[in-house]
């Protein structure tokens, strides 16, 4: 009986320490679209990109072998059984302040400033994911929604870390 007790006090504890671990990215002019990473995974992370809260794509993110870089990685879900289809993948640029966030430039060189990404590929990858199977209006024309706006809006702009998430931009100072 007395472990039946300890349940809710230990489930509580996880799901705080899971809360903790949780960040997130901010779309810089479609702040309604955020990337909130929530799951650690061998050298980066993963979780779900939103739309004024509610989930509406998968996003990963971690360091390349050989010479690395920073990649990421957009997805659709599909059934359960289903492999997740992807949208767009690739490398991340890093910019902080006017600089690149890459490691060429001399560290005496390099500036403070903002933290910000940029998804190269996302916004054409997002597109063509809205494509039609005639089966409902097709999302690239006339049945495109408020959401795939803003969403297509952040695809082609930078994306600025929370503090907290700033753990996950791997080439910034």
């Amino acid at each position: 009986m007395r472990r039946l007790f300890l349940i809710p006090l230990l489930l509580g504890f996880a799901s705080s320490v899971q809360a903790k671990d949780t960040c997130t990215f901010t779309s810089e002019y479609q702040p309604e679209v955020t990337i909130e990473l929530n799951a650690k995974q061998g050298s980066g992370a993963m979780g779900l990109m939103k739309y004024r809260g509610s989930p509406i794509l998968n996003f990963s993110t971690g360091i390349t072998n050989g010479y690395s870089s920073q990649r990421f990685v957009i997805s659709i879900s599909r059934a359960p059984n289903e492999k997740n289809e992807i949208i767009a993948k690739g490398e991340v640029v890093t910019v902080v302040g006017e600089q690149p966030g890459r490691k060429g430039i001399p560290i005496e060189k390099r500036k403070k400033g903002q933290m910000k990404l940029f998804f190269p590929g996302f916004g054409t990858g997002y597109y063509y994911s809205l494509a039609s199977d005639r089966t409902k209006p097709d999302g690239r024309f006339g049945g495109r929604t408020k959401q795939m706006t803003a969403v297509l809006n952040a695809a082609e702009g930078f994306w600025i870390p929370s503090k907290k998430c700033e753990k996950y931009v791997y080439y910034g100072w």
